[in-house]
């Protein structure tokens, strides 16, 4: 499997790599002239190549082959509950592994952790590292935009929401049991904190049309909870 490495632009037949993405193909991995890697701008694109020189503070690759990556629909969002401070970077990972398109991280009622000058960064450095790893050409995008108190009904346009509530009483899997429309653009996940979700939060979304679902019988850890999710859904609709 080879390496992948993102860059702000694929271009053929060369690419330039700077930063802290050069810093890591020469001190981390060692690699050397002639070594293939992947290369992608984080938005679909693609190449493959070979290095063909380094300096200090670059490395040149010949790309010789190009794509491009179309977002597969629908969409896949998840709306997550800020999860305790020291759970940000696993569970940005697994909902990256887990193909997650947006993630959308928001103060619920019950939410231990609070939003701090440096969350977004946080939370995008997550994506991007997560992206890397996992040979994602697409990074998630992060937006820190929800809030119950404002009318959301624009966003969830054409789209399915899940609300994941451990006392519902309708299984994940039936509200696939009918195949989906065609003019479905997007599902949203809704994952609530440690605590859980209010009922006044439930309400919320189950105003703009929302399903309640429960994750079987375990209760899963407010980390841990969208990629299960993800993962069932990735297979309901048959990419899995």
């Amino acid at each position: 499997m080879l390496s992948l490495f993102f860059v702000p632009e694929v271009l053929s037949p060369q690419t330039v790599v700077t930063g802290e993405e050069a810093n890591h193909i020469q001190k981390v991995l060692r690699m050397a002239a002639g070594d293939e890697l992947l290369l992608a701008d984080g938005h679909g694109a693609w190449g493959s190549g070979r290095i063909s020189s380094l300096s200090k503070t670059e490395v040149l690759v010949n790309v010789a082959t190009t794509g491009h990556q179309e977002l597969s629909k629908p969409r896949l969002s998840v709306i997550q509950a800020l999860p305790k401070s020291d759970r940000v970077k696993e569970t940005v990972e697994l909902l990256t592994e887990a193909g997650v398109d947006r993630i959308i991280p928001w103060q619920a009622s019950r939410s231990i952790s609070k939003l701090q000058n440096d969350s977004m960064a946080k939370w995008r450095q997550g994506a991007f590292a997560a992206a890397k790893q996992s040979r994602r050409f697409c990074i998630p995008d992060i937006e820190f935009s929800y809030d119950v108190s404002v009318n959301n009904g624009e966003i969830f346009k054409n789209s399915l929401i899940l609300t994941c509530h451990e006392s519902a009483s309708a299984k994940l899997s039936q509200v696939f049991s009918d195949p989906m429309p065609d003019a479905l653009e997007e599902i949203f996940v809704v994952i609530g904190p440690e605590g859980g979700l209010t009922e006044e939060e439930v309400a919320h979304f189950h105003a703009f049309g929302a399903h309640t679902v429960r994750l079987g019988e375990p209760i899963f850890r407010s980390a841990h909870a969208g990629v299960a999710v993800l993962s069932a859904i990735q297979a309901l609709i048959g990419r899995w």
